[in-house]
């Protein structure tokens, strides 16, 4: 990375994304994650549990960042700051680069919850709050404090987690994200396991659910034929009517085309047609000793299986199980702090975290790289508290950088500009390059002018910084003004709560939409001397 002046060199990095142009379709206006292409050479289904780049269960994976795609968000990549802990991605890897398939389990209003919020139904589907990080990895929420924060009626939840069969033999999501929606959210996911399929009235159930399907429903992986027993997302842009839901996309949970090394984590379940799946993914063992062990550990054990595809088919061949009783896998982060409000209130790539209570070497502050290793707070598992933390100098080459600053000397035929970006109350300066193939969320690239406010994820190279993640972000009020972004909840009169923070927002209109629970923030404030009270001074409602 290029520093401009004599500001002490913090070298940032970066976590760039090359694009794997062969593995996205674009079918009925809808860019998705089509059948790898012939050259992938690994597949990896799983729960994020970190970022630096990404961290899958216990495994990073380093190099280029994937580009994020997601059924509900038509035409265009995701800004890889929106992926979130916790989410069940599917990563597909290749010599052209790394693709992943952001796809939430469900989406809708919360029907019923049990008295101490650890189970709960949305859809119809059973959900399980996990606190033990013995059994899956612990539910992490946004725009919530935690299971209290849930209630029927008209709350409404996306969730993320493992599918399977609970011990009594009825479907069930262990979560493992929970983010509170906007309660005027219309759109639906719904996963499950086919039942009931009726070829000549083109529908299906999903439990208590009948899914219909139209001319402009799209099912993915393309070749795909939909059969009972298969488990399938379904996402909607309309809600569900007398149970009944018209399906836009439907996506079979399948390795259809898949080729190359496979790590698979999930619920594991026996289907009472013989044989195991995990995460809907049929396993075929290797050997006898890991057909014992997956008979030993029985449903609903949540285990990684490692293995290959078998080529032409949708299974994989296990050559190795791992309970996640046995590693459980810590949260790992990597990256510039950002949103810098005290020790206990920061964002490290995009997650709230508390590091008040550890012991480390040098100065915190926006844009000081720092490694850490925590875990969900119990008490608050919206956030992550610190076990270690190292400050460093900066990333290595490969390594990914999120920071903010401002805009200047935009080159449009270079695709190019300086950033101006604090680290840790230094202002410094570091020459951006803009990859043909970047994300922009917020704006377009014709919104890159000098002065803009942005946010770039970017990937450290050997020839300077490569950003392949543009977010547009409000102007500052001013130097000295604190400022987060996250999902506002506790919404009252004259305040609201957002990563952990409670805010006063009496007297300040909400620009760009519509204050409420659920919603998207950007909140900058500051702090009275006297009282200690955080006072909102700009709002900015935050849609990407």
């Amino acid at each position: 990375m290029v520093l401009i002046g004599t500001s002490r060199a913090r070298r940032a990095g970066l976590a760039g994304a090359a694009l794997a142009l062969g593995l996205l379709a674009s079918c009925g206006g809808s860019s998705t994650l089509a059948p790898p292409a012939a050259d992938a050479t690994a597949v990896s289904l799983g729960t994020v549990t970190g970022f630096g780049s990404v961290v899958i269960g216990q495994q990073r994976y380093e190099g280029h960042a994937p580009h994020y795609f997601n059924d509900d968000a038509p035409g265009a990549a995701q800004a890889p700051q929106a992926v979130g802990l916790g989410q069940r991605l599917q990563l597909v890897r290749s010599a052209a680069g790394s693709v992943a398939l952001v796809q939430p389990d469900l989406v809708g209003p919360v029907q019923s919850v049990s008295a101490d919020g650890r189970r709960f139904t949305v859809q119809g589907v059973r959900v399980r709050v996990n606190d033990d990080p013995r059994i899956a990895p612990v539910t992490f929420f946004a725009g919530l404090s935690g299971p209290s924060g849930l209630h029927a009626g008209t709350m409404v939840v996306e969730v993320d987690g493992a599918f399977g069969i609970d011990a009594d033999g009825k479907p069930m999501l262990m979560a493992s994200r929970i983010v509170q929606r906007p309660v005027w959210t219309r759109s639906v996911r719904l996963t499950g396991e086919v039942s009931g399929l009726d070829a000549a009235a083109s529908s299906f159930r999903l439990g208590d659910v009948r899914v219909r399907l139209g001319p402009g429903t799209q099912l993915y992986p393309a070749g795909s034929r939909l059969r009972d027993g298969q488990v399938v997302n379904v996402w909607s842009a309309q809600p569900v009517e007398g149970q009944v839901l018209q399906a836009g996309v439907v996506r079979v949970r399948s390795l259809l085309g898949a080729s190359g090394a496979a790590s698979i984590s999930g619920l594991l379940r026996l289907p009472a047609s013989g044989g195991y799946e995990v995460a809907g993914i049929p396993v075929v063992p290797a050997g006898p000793a890991v057909a014992a062990q997956l008979q030993d550990l029985g449903q609903p054990s949540y285990v990684t299986v490692l293995g290959r595809v078998e080529p032409g088919s949708n299974r994989v061949l296990a050559t190795g199980i791992h309970p996640y009783a046995e590693d459980p896998a810590s949260i790992s982060l990597r990256g510039n702090i950002t949103d810098y409000v005290d020790p206990a209130h920061f964002l490290l790539r995009g997650v709230p975290v508390d590091a008040s209570a550890i012991l480390f070497d040098g100065k915190l502050g926006n844009g000081v790289f720092v490694q850490l290793r925590g875990r969900i707070d119990p008490s608050a598992p919206s956030r992550v508290r610190a076990v270690s933390l190292r400050v460093l100098p900066g990333a290595p080459d490969g390594g990914t950088v999120d920071l903010q600053g401002t805009v200047s000397q935009y080159d449009p035929d270079r695709a190019s500009f300086v950033l101006s970006w604090s680290d840790a109350g230094v202002t410094m300066a570091s020459m951006v390059r803009v990859a043909h193939n970047a994300v922009f969320s917020g704006g377009t690239v014709d919104h890159l002018a000098d002065g803009a406010q942005v946010e770039i994820q970017a990937t450290q190279t050997p020839e300077g910084l490569a950003a392949d993640s543009v977010v547009f972000r409000p102007a500052m009020l001013s130097r000295g003004i604190l400022h987060t972004e996250g999902i506002v909840h506790r919404l009252g009169a004259g305040s609201l709560r957002i990563n952990g923070l409670d805010i006063r927002d009496k007297g300040v209109v909400a620009q760009g939409g519509v204050l409420a629970d659920g919603v998207r923030a950007d909140v900058q404030f500051d702090i009275d001397p006297h009282t200690g009270a955080k006072l909102a001074r700009v709002i900015t409602i935050d849609e990407h």
